[in-house]
């Protein structure tokens, strides 16, 4: 059931109101008239605050404004004011003309603003629809304000009650509209601030990391610069997806070509084997072939024995250092292929790092025994 809610009438509200107040500079105590016209919070303030009062000059008057400047200025009004009742009605007079307006707070709070010019005052009402203290439900007044100009309007108020219970919906419905698109603009931030840290590790190559020149890391940090997006998604054409069975890794390896081979111990081991052919004559066997030469003993100078095993150190030197870099070279392709394959079985390079790691300190464990 919807309440209903009648206009106030001025010419039955103000003459109580405006009788009380010229009082309060002849007591310290509101008069008991007064308490019944006051909504239930300012009743309460005033009987509560007036009791505290210890000192004489302090008037109830200011406590029927909130504002501390505002009850100053309410204060001086009224003392200058003359509120001189009619000698015929006996109640003080009013214009002929009270504007009335009101402003809807909330679903449970509607206000009422009366203007009285001729006094420099205004009253808020309250609409009161339960007030035991009082006289039941009507318009209680909320609070006393100086009005000495049309410039301290806080604006909000309408001319009839539909007027400000439309503008009430309509300032909900812009608050509400206004508050959507806050948290939506800072669900987007947030999302904006997601995409720029994942946009970081989209930046990062995939491959693996190798040791750069510093001409080579300036290359590169260009071609990174002039990335474009298309190069950007291209990089995962080629990714093997997790259900195909079909590798192509298994059947090209990514590595590029390999100058080891199968005889490079021997290639590098034959040259040696030819010069050692050829300082050894061929000997004559009776039957007229060419044989093995018999390692006769035979006198040799000091100097031609040292220059000989000069050569030979050397030969075998520069042999050793050839084998040296072909077991290296071979270590180095095996390493890079187990990564691959790691890295193809899901993998992790700090797993793979560990594993090798783990091989190596055995490795030490076997030496030891």
């Amino acid at each position: 059931m919807v309440e209903r809610i009648s206009p106030p009438e001025p010419r039955s509200l103000l003459p109580p109101l405006l009788a009380c107040l010229p009082t309060a500079f002849v007591s310290p105590q509101p008069p008991p008239a007064l308490l019944p016209l006051l909504s239930p919070v300012l009743r309460q303030r005033v009987q509560v605050l007036s009791a505290l009062s210890v000192s004489p000059t302090e008037s109830w008057l200011r406590l029927l404004c909130w504002e501390p400047e505002k009850a100053e200025r309410l204060q001086t009004v009224v003392d200058e004011t003359s509120f001189e009742p009619h000698p015929v009605s006996g109640e003080v007079e009013l214009p002929d003309e009270i504007p009335v307006d009101y402003k809807r707070l909330d679903e449970e709070t509607l206000q009422c603003r009366v203007l009285l010019t001729d006094y420099r005052l205004k009253a808020v009402y309250l609409w009161c629809p339960n007030d035991n203290d009082g006289e039941g439900p009507g318009w209680r007044v909320a609070q006393v304000l100086p009005h000495e100009s049309n410039t301290d309007d806080d604006g909000g108020w309408w001319p009839s009650i539909a007027e400000a219970n439309m503008r009430s919906k309509e300032q909900l419905v812009e608050d509400a509209s206004r508050a959507a698109e806050k948290e939506e603009q800072a669900a987007q931030d947030e999302a904006d601030d997601d995409d720029d840290y994942w946009a970081q590790y989209d930046a990062t190559p995939g491959r693996t990391p190798s040791v750069k020149t510093p001409a080579a890391n300036a290359r590169s940090a260009r071609q990174h610069q002039d990335m474009s997006e298309a190069s950007y998604f291209s990089r995962y054409a080629d990714v093997q997806p997790v259900m195909d069975n079909h590798d192509p890794s298994e059947e090209q390896a990514e590595i590029g070509p390999s100058s080891l081979s199968g005889d490079l111990l021997a290639s590098l081991l034959k040259p040696h084997a030819d010069s050692q052919d050829a300082r050894s004559p061929p000997h004559m066997n009776g039957d007229g072939n060419t044989g093995m030469a018999l390692n006769h003993p035979r006198p040799s100078s000091a100097s031609s024995t040292s220059s000989e095993a000069v050569a030979r150190l050397e030969l075998e030197a520069e042999n050793q250092s050839a084998c040296e870099v072909g077991v290296k070279q071979h270590i180095s392709s095996t390493i890079k292929s187990l990564f691959r394959l790691a890295k193809a079985t899901g993998i992790t390079r700090a797993e793979f790092q560990s594993l090798v790691q783990t091989e190596v300190e055995l490795l030490n464990v076997s030496d030891h025994d």
